[in-house]
């Protein structure tokens, strides 16, 4: 919002993998696709791979996270308090994201934060938590889009626990495709087979500012 000036980010391509061995005998008496179900299974262990990394990596040999300290969004509040945060403060990180990213803006946090926010009153004691009215929309805190992630840390000293923002500005750099491969002679003495899914991708914060997070006051006690 100042003169425009261009800069660079890189995005590396760290690679994910995820691999099983499974005996020769269970997948000859298998009844049902076993193959098939090892893909699914492959398939959420990945996205829940990418979700942390997305959250939380530190760029080392991993995508760098949206809570990265020095490269993810932005803290634009820090509670009063070490256990716990006011409507107010809730009020104020909206404000503290510039209006343009608003319009796409949304809240991310733990489960156990939204427990805590749905119990928050306004001013003249009405809940400040809006269940959403059609099916499949997201539910609504103060007007925006509320979504949770067990990768989001919980409220606890120094840990940042709402974050609010524009996440269009994260950008995922996805090198190829998925591949899942059955590995049938490396573990053929044995009797096994082993079958590995595999991914490179990496992630970045590409404009810290369009994301702002409220951090609990204090030091969090693995820093």
């Amino acid at each position: 919002f100042s003169d425009p000036a261009f800069s660079q980010v890189i995005l590396d391509a760290y690679k994910l993998s995820v691999a099983v061995k499974v005996s020769e005998e269970l997948l000859a008496d298998n009844q049902y696709d076993l193959e098939g179900y090892l893909i699914r299974s492959f398939g959420q262990a990945i996205a829940n791979a990418e979700e942390e990394a997305f959250l939380t990596g530190d760029g080392n040999a991993k995508p760098t996270g949206l809570l990265n300290p020095t490269y993810g969004g932005q803290i634009g509040i820090t509670s009063s308090d070490e256990t716990d945060m006011s409507v107010d403060e809730v009020i104020d990180l909206i404000y503290k994201l510039k209006r343009p990213y608003r319009a796409k803006a949304a809240f991310l946090m733990a489960d156990s934060t939204l427990a805590r926010i749905r119990k928050m009153k306004d001013g003249v004691s009405q809940y400040i938590w809006q269940p959403a009215l059609t099916a499949g929309e997201p539910d609504r805190l103060l007007g925006y889009p509320v979504y949770t992630s067990a990768y989001m840390p919980t409220i606890a000293a120094g840990q940042p626990v709402v974050a609010f923002g524009d996440y269009s500005y994260y950008n995922i750099g996805d090198r190829g495709s998925r591949t899942f491969a059955a590995l049938n002679e490396l573990y053929a003495a044995n009797g096994q087979v082993a079958f590995v899914a595999k991914e490179r991708v990496d992630g970045k914060l590409i404009l810290p500012e369009a994301v702002q997070i409220l951090k609990m006051k204090g030091t969090a006690a693995n820093g």
